[in-house]
């Protein structure tokens, strides 16, 4: 099925501005030089954590994981805004604020008073507002109607932006509004007669597309445009434009008669054009 994204969206990290707790789509702790080492420590200390609140799950003889596919880094920091400085303040398990760390024993040179000054961050921070108008499920790339960007140097907040975003065209075969007459349409276009035989594999296509603002295509992405070709138990990845799976999809991607154009921190979002080939696919949509 055509899809936005193949990933999975992302918990974000917690910032306490101004009395508001509210979500944040970025990542400071991860900019420091030390991060690998860093992230190491904060997931052994999530564990020994995790040990001692709840010491019956590990009586059993399988324990799940902290980290979840919404949350691949394994933890949930906490930061807070003191006088336009960022602060951390605690970092957590992904799901559950009753297991954290000692921020204090892994961050002991640079702790005061209960906080670490973030002096490593040189970053944008996004901070999502209002309802989410395009759900995208891949890392924080949703959209919603308003976001706040912070700009910071060496952890001192330097500017502060605000962005109202908006949706101004939806294509005719949205896939969000109909995703069975999108279905239809891409599928009884594709050649299939053109195509390598499709028994015991499964393709996968993506297709980057810059559209303009009349929901046409004004560029095919490169680095969004590939192939992934599973068969048996193996796959890899192909991003040669002249393969005849990519050249098909694309020619695909130009009949369809509009895309959605979304506005973000007042440009046009990209959209990602997802298709899934298969034996069933084909014997379904050949004609």
């Amino acid at each position: 099925m055509p899809l936005t994204a193949n990933s999975t969206s992302q918990i974000g990290d917690i910032l306490i501005w101004n009395g508001d707790t509210l979500a944040l789509f970025s990542n400071p702790l991860e900019l420091r030089s030390d991060w690998e080492i860093i992230h190491q420590i904060i997931i052994k200390e999530l564990e020994i954590a995790d040990r001692l609140v709840y010491p019956q799950k590990y009586q059993k003889d399988e324990v799940e994981s902290l980290s979840s596919s919404a949350c691949w880094r394994g933890y949930v920091a906490e930061w807070v805004i003191i006088d336009k400085k960022l602060y951390l303040t605690n970092i957590y398990a992904c799901h559950d604020h009753n297991i954290k760390v000692d921020i204090k024993k892994i961050f002991l040179s640079e702790w005061k008073d209960g906080l670490i000054f973030a002096s490593w961050a040189k970053c944008k921070l996004f901070i999502p507002e209002g309802e989410c108008i395009e759900w995208i499920n891949l890392d924080y790339n949703s959209v919603y109607e308003k976001e706040i960007v912070l700009y910071v140097k060496n952890g001192n907040i330097a500017k502060i932006k605000t962005y109202n975003n908006s949706i101004v065209l939806r294509s005719k075969l949205s896939f969000d509004s109909n995703p069975l007459n999108f279905q239809d349409f891409v599928y009884s276009h594709v050649d299939w007669d053109i195509l390598p035989d499709l028994k015991n594999k499964h393709i996968q296509v993506s297709i980057g597309i810059q559209p303009n603002q009349d929901g046409q295509i004004d560029k095919i992405i490169g680095r969004y445009t590939f192939v992934i070709e599973f068969s048996n138990d193996s796959s890899k990845v192909i991003s040669n434009r002249n393969n005849i799976f990519i050249k098909e999809v694309i020619r695909i991607a130009k009949l369809i008669p509009d895309w959605d154009v979304i506005y973000q921190r007042d440009k046009i979002v990209n959209r990602n054009f997802l298709i899934n080939l298969d034996e069933n696919q084909q014997n379904k949509y050949k004609r």
